[in-house]
């Protein structure tokens, strides 16, 4: 699909640029230290919606987003620095301080640089994780690029590290986890609307090209995009709108979030990072929280501090544990016709240590899923500081 390209700089606050570097996830990112000094931090951090929050707005959203990412952690090396004379031909701007603001075939999207990284501790950890749950459980690992990976405009390819290196990096660091492609599962299909065009997160149809082909390696049924509800929301403007200092073009041209309904029976159960269950959604049992059009992308499960338990009609003795970032969030519905349990769990606030939680679950499989920015920066410490530490 050619496309046709404008590009005008869009000048960022400080805040803004740090935020660009956390941009996997959307709650706070700065407990990665022990998990004592995590759960004091995590109770007292801004979150966005991290519960059944209907009442949040697009400002509070954005708020707690920009704080989350302070920690500029997601790059190992920095895109380069541009200047007036070295601008691709036939565009009029170039921001290399975190985000583009780039129009597209007539739509706005807000695009993060990635400053790139061989995701080298995230590999070992996983490694680590393989070696103490044993052979009895299988272990995979997908990582999936942001948006910038594949709508970059032609001739920026200097400004924003390679997602596809990181991603294979990874993968030819694994020993005994299992690799899916998340970058060839999502390339496959991006003339389709798979990103968001005003947030950091993918569209849940981009989760669900990756979700199958997981399922695929896994060797798990996966019923096909049609049999599931749809259900719309629209208007919704992001994080990007902060990211990029409050561009109002991201403001003008919302995008309209598609999320899909199983029909697959289940009930969930909201337990604390403890495992603890969380009695703010004792009385709740679905894996969808209304919200309005800003805090769309947490209609899945409100948000990430917590676990959640899915029990599903399915009766194949398959048992999953996802440890993800935010990215994951949006896989989770398209698991429910796969797994007879599913374990949602986030890397950057777990307090349990995991081989235990494996093995005491009876839990068959286990996926790590989260953007490149999440397994070559700090947030792929939460497997070494939460999961790994006793």
């Amino acid at each position: 699909m050619k496309l046709n390209i404008r590009i005008t700089a869009a000048i960022l606050t400080c805040a803004a640029i740090l935020a660009s570097a956390s941009a996997c996830s959307s709650q706070d990112t700065s407990s990665q230290n022990s998990k004592s000094e995590s759960s004091a931090a995590q109770s007292s951090a801004t979150e966005s919606t991290d519960s059944s929050s209907t009442d949040s707005t697009s400002e509070r959203e954005s708020s707690s987003d920009s704080k989350e990412s302070t920690d500029s952690s997601v790059s190992s090396t920095d895109p380069a620095t541009s200047s007036e004379s070295d601008k691709p031909a036939g565009v009029d701007g170039v921001q290399t301080n975190g985000q583009l603001v780039v129009d597209i075939d007539g739509h706005t999207w807000g695009i993060s640089l990635y400053g790139g990284g061989d995701g080298a501790n995230y590999a070992t950890y996983l490694n680590e994780f393989k070696e103490k749950v044993g052979s009895s459980v299988n272990v995979f690992n997908m990582v999936v690029p942001t948006a910038g990976a594949y709508y970059l405009p032609a001739g920026y390819e200097k400004y924003n590290a390679s997602h596809r290196d990181s991603i294979n990096s990874i993968a030819n660091k694994l020993v005994n986890v299992i690799n899916v492609d998340g970058y060839a599962a999502l390339e496959a299909h991006t003339n389709e609307y798979i990103y968001t065009r005003t947030d950091h997160h993918w569209e849940p149809l981009g989760a669900y090209y990756a979700a199958k082909a997981f399922c695929d390696i896994a060797q798990t049924p996966v019923k096909e995009l049609s049999t599931y509800k749809t259900e719309t929301i629209d208007g919704f403007v992001g994080t990007m709108y902060a990211f990029t200092d409050y561009n109002e073009r991201i403001k003008n041209d919302p995008d309209t979030f598609t999320y899909y309904i199983p029909s697959t029976e289940y009930t969930a159960t909201y337990y604390t990072t403890d495992f603890k269950v969380d009695e703010q959604f004792a009385q709740f049992h679905s894996i969808f929280v209304d919200q309005p059009a800003s805090g769309a992308y947490s209609t899945f499960m409100g948000g990430d501090r917590k676990i959640v338990k899915i029990e599903t009609a399915n009766k194949n003795g398959r048992k999953l544990c996802i440890f993800k970032d935010s990215y994951g969030n949006a896989e989770v519905p398209f698991y429910v016709d796969s797994f007879e349990e599913i374990y949602v769990c986030d890397i950057r606030y777990f307090d349990l240590y995991a081989p235990d939680f494996i093995k005491e679950n009876g839990i068959t499989d286990v996926l790590f899923t989260m953007c490149t920015f999440s397994a070559v920066g700090e947030n792929a410490e939460g497997i070494k500081n939460n999961l790994l530490s006793e």
